[in-house]
């Protein structure tokens, strides 16, 4: 028998009681015999029993085969994650023929991921649900890519099996803030290419809003991003620069700097934070996982597997 993971040998033991509940009980005289003679408590001789049923009816290969196409699905996300990340720089920065404004720029590198984010946080706080489209894209991808009829049960009996003790959530969680952990990355690579290679300037403008509350907003933003180490553009660069791009290489070097630092620190390490703690959650979750005697799919093995 195949050598499993303690989390796959549950998910396997989940698909064969789902396989039951659909498809009606299995042939299992030997799997129930070996079950008995190898000893052990009851949900052990479930198990023992449902990975041999899984290894007679090609469910481990089809296990094996879900998993590489979940690695694919997942390097296809991450490369569209890397991909959007650099057309936020790009479209943040542009060609360098006009100036940036910074405001804009920011918004293109920030506004779609803080909205995310905090959607995110507020389905985890209040409804416990949260991610679900990237979920999903990620397990049809990997059903598609795993090209076996027998791993259909397969992504049903694992979520399944995490909802029972809330893991769902926090695998989507590594899944959603890694992805955008890389798009950020990426965008910061290309922010640096492009500002290494290309002269910017910046500037600011407004029709409603005075020069005040750009100098406040400005500063308050870079507030965080200073105690890193990251320039802000002093009082009069910021004043200047509403009026026009300074052509003063201090001044682009300040703006440059207080846009890569907002990025890293507004951008970045929110969601690598969030990818750790998510990850931390789901390893330590793992612990808790068992199988729901309670089932009837299970419970009425009690009998065949542990006679009185």
């Amino acid at each position: 028998m195949t050598e499993l993971t303690p989390l796959q040998n549950l998910w396997l033991t989940e698909t064969v009681r789902l396989r039951e509940e659909h498809a009606g009980p299995l042939d299992d005289l030997e799997a129930n015999r070996l079950a008995r003679s190898a000893g052990g408590d009851l949900p052990t001789r479930i198990q023992r029993r449902a990975l041999w049923l899984a290894d007679r009816d090609e469910l481990t290969s089809a296990l094996k085969h879900w998993l590489q196409g979940a690695r694919l699905a997942l390097l296809v996300l991450a490369v569209l994650a890397v991909a959007s990340g650099a057309g936020l720089a790009f479209a943040a920065l542009g060609d360098g023929q006009t100036p940036v404004n910074v405001f804009w720029a920011l918004g293109s590198l920030l506004g779609l991921n803080l909205i995310l984010l905090l959607s995110w946080a507020l389905g985890l706080a209040f409804a416990g649900e949260h991610g679900t489209t990237l979920g999903r894209l990620w397990l049809w991808l990997s059903e598609k890519l795993a090209r076996d009829a027998k791993a259909a049960q397969l992504a049903p009996a694992l979520l399944l099996l995490l909802q029972r003790q809330n893991l769902n959530r926090w695998a989507v969680g590594v899944l959603v803030n890694g992805l955008w952990l890389l798009a950020m990355l990426s965008a910061l690579v290309m922010l640096l290419m492009l500002m290494a290679t290309r002269r910017y300037g910046f500037v600011w403008e407004t029709t409603l809003l005075s020069g005040d509350t750009f100098v406040a907003m400005t500063q308050a933003l870079g507030a965080l991003p200073a105690m890193l180490g990251f320039s802000v553009p002093s009082v009069e660069m910021i004043r200047a620069s509403g009026d026009a791009a300074l052509n003063i290489e201090s001044a682009r070097q300040a703006w440059a700097t207080w846009l890569v630092g907002v990025l890293v620190v507004y951008g970045v390490l929110p969601r690598l934070l969030l990818a750790l703690f998510c990850l931390w959650r789901w390893k330590t979750g793992q612990a808790t996982l068992h199988l729901d005697l309670n089932l009837p799919g299970y419970a009425q093995l009690r009998e065949r597997l542990m006679p009185t």
